[in-house]
């Protein structure tokens, strides 16, 4: 049975691949997570079977490589499509390239929030133990010029203002980063998805109780 491409299943593919997804060069789409993170994987898995894009499940096997070794790592790949082969051509040139205005307008909250849970974290600013404020990251690492196409992405169509800090050993390496007000507006974006996975939840929790000035 061939696998039909929708509008929905297409943008979700470039949502998974903005973040910790990878695709080989034999167009093999992976998607990977520690042990910890089994129920993150298995909402994706729920989320690819959801449009009709047809996986082996859940599959496990012992890092031998890298920070993990010797730990359980959960993943799946996807049954090869022509639209990963497109993906391919199109991310890696030849490292992966995000910051592409034209695949980036077609992501909804949903894949911004896949984006967020895959590579990004919430910083406290803590003084004396209480916390006034936090930062809202997403490491990207990625050259200048492609950086501002995602920040220009996120304030033109969702009026969130994002700005970029250096990080990475290159000299032209940047992140994402946001504080206190626009955090909160990002986190209102992601919020429903995220709120689905309990070992991200994390990401989305705050507490201004403490917080002697207005936001």
């Amino acid at each position: 049975m061939k696998t039909k491409i929708t509008k929905e299943s297409r943008n979700l593919l470039i949502g998974l691949l903005l973040g910790d997804g990878t695709i080989s060069n034999n167009n093999v789409f992976k998607l990977s997570h520690c042990e910890q993170q089994q129920d993150y994987l298995e909402w994706k898995i729920k989320q690819l079977n959801n449009v009709g894009i047809r996986n082996n499940g859940l599959k496990w096997y012992t890092s031998s490589k890298g920070f993990n070794i010797g730990k359980k790592v959960c993943y799946t790949q996807l049954n090869v499509l022509p639209f990963i082969k497109v993906l391919r051509r199109v991310f890696y040139k030849p490292y992966k390239k995000i910051g592409n205005r034209k695949l980036l307008n077609r992501l909804s909250a949903k894949e911004i929030a896949i984006w967020y849970m895959d590579d990004g974290h919430i910083n406290y600013r803590k003084t004396n133990n209480k916390i006034h404020g936090f930062y809202i990251k997403i490491a990207t690492c990625l050259p200048k010029d492609e950086l501002q196409v995602i920040i220009d992405y996120f304030k033109e169509i969702w009026n969130i203002e994002f700005y970029m800090f250096h990080e990475g050993k290159k000299q032209d390496s940047f992140s994402l980063c946001c504080g206190t007000k626009e955090g909160i507006k990002f986190i209102n974006l992601v919020k429903q998805y995220v709120e689905q996975v309990p070992s991200m939840i994390h990401k989305i929790q705050y507490d201004l109780s403490q917080r002697t000035h207005a936001v």
